[in-house]
């Protein structure tokens, strides 16, 4: 009891001394308390506070929801820049040497554009100085590190749909020939497929569904020529080249010589060629001359056959041989290489001053003639007209039809009055009527 008691007092003793003293807290002590309670909150779940579960649940679903987002983007770029999904084909040809041109890759940015027929954009990259093409052979140069320009020709898909690419063949053109005299036999080629549809375009009106084709040019002129190919999956491309064909000059002459003619005496030969430059007479003795109108003298008496070749400033030929000089006493015959039919029907090879100013007629320059006969085939090997007098010519008619235009090789045979026989043949061309 007395135990009891005495701590009661003790405690009723510190209860006063508590009582009198006043306990303050620190500044801080509220802020730390409250700091560790409301952390203790957050990692507690509890449906009505936001705590760290509900955390957790909004990251994860911004971070789907960026996915989401960056993928959209990514495929919408895809679409919306066809550079990325384009279907090329580049247009090449064979350079000096046999060497290939390096095509551009197919999305590299080329320095200037220009549009074409359909959905397709030509892009060309500025060339460095061309190589010399071989002689004799066009050579279209359209892309390579050695030289020219690349072409590239891009069909460009749309945008409402994926870009699907699909691999085309390089199309390329060959020509055998990129100038010439009239008339000009030129070879096309190029590397189409089988599959493939071709169409060439000459420039004169001529055309060809052939990938290699033979063309003959019967007219002077500059003509573009244009490759067309579309393939199977109806892409369209073209290359083009140009042909440049020469006329050719009329070699002709006269002569003047004495009727009684004696060993010694001068021979003068009067030019008449037309559209020439450059001359070489041959005077049959193993003498020569490049002067326009030559003299020359015969030391003795023989049979003389005298030519003369003309060129012209492009390097076109033509020739004309007066045979048997001396005897000739207006024995001769030549003809022309090239008319114009009359359009308007067959005249049957008649021929006067008023058809021949307007060269419709065929036909031989000719004096001192005894027996005679001409015959003229097409290229195919086919006689076209046959005549044994020099009074008629070819009017360019052939069993009621209009032939061709093009060259058709000429034959003549026959006797001088003074009993020498001649035999020569040739070529004219049948120009466009």
């Amino acid at each position: 009891m007395q135990d009891e008691e005495r701590d009661n007092g003790l405690e009723n003793l510190f209860r006063k001394k508590l009582e009198e003293n006043e306990m303050v807290p620190g500044d801080n002590l509220t802020g730390r308390f409250m700091l560790r309670l409301g952390r203790r909150e957050f990692l507690r779940f509890n449906p009505s506070r936001f705590n760290i579960y509900y955390l957790t649940a909004a990251l994860a679903g911004v971070t789907v929801a960026g996915l989401m987002l960056f993928s959209g983007v990514h495929e919408e770029q895809e679409i919306l820049q066809p550079e990325a999904h384009r279907e090329t084909t580049t247009a090449v040809t064979e350079l000096p040497g046999g060497q290939a041109p390096e095509p551009r890759e197919t999305g590299e940015e080329a320095p200037s554009s220009a549009t074409v027929a359909g959905n397709l954009v030509m892009e060309e990259e500025p060339s460095s100085p061309q190589p010399e093409a071989e002689p004799g052979r066009e050579t279209v140069i359209i892309g390579g590190d050695a030289g020219g320009a690349m072409i590239t020709l891009s069909a460009i898909a749309p945008v409402s749909q994926p870009a699907v690419t699909t691999a085309v063949t390089a199309l390329s053109l060959e020509a055998s020939a990129a100038s010439g005299c009239v008339p000009l036999h030129v070879t096309f080629a190029c590397n189409a497929t089988d599959k493939s549809k071709v169409l060439w375009d000459f420039g004169d009106g001529g055309s060809s569904s052939e990938c290699n084709a033979d063309y003959i040019y019967d007219i002077p002129g500059k003509y573009p020529v244009i490759l067309t190919v579309t393939d199977s999956g109806g892409r369209t491309t073209t290359a083009s080249t140009s042909v440049e064909v020469w006329d050719r000059p009329g070699a002709s002459f006269e002569v003047i010589k004495n009727d009684q003619w004696d060993e010694g005496d001068k021979v003068t030969f009067i030019n008449m060629s037309t559209g020439a430059i450059d001359y070489l007479w041959d005077f049959g003795d193993g003498t020569f001359s490049t002067l326009p109108n030559p003299s020359y003298r015969y030391e003795h008496m023989g049979t003389y056959d005298v030519t003369l070749v003309a060129w012209s400033a492009e390097g076109c030929a033509d020739s004309v041989t007066m045979t048997d000089l001396f005897t000739d006493r207006g024995m001769y015959i030549r003809f022309p290489n090239a008319f114009v039919p009359n359009s308007g029907g067959p005249t049957g090879g008649y021929y006067n001053q008023r058809t021949d100013e307007a060269a419709q007629v065929f036909h031989p320059v000719a004096a001192g003639i005894d027996t005679y006969n001409l015959k003229i085939y097409s290229k195919t090997g086919l006689l076209v007209f046959e005549s044994n007098e020099t009074e008629v010519g070819w009017d360019g008619w052939y069993r009621g039809q209009l032939c061709t235009p093009g060259v058709y090789v000429w034959k003549v045979r026959g006797t001088y009055r003074n009993g020498q026989s001649f035999i020569m043949a040739g070529d004219v061309t049948l120009l466009n009527y």
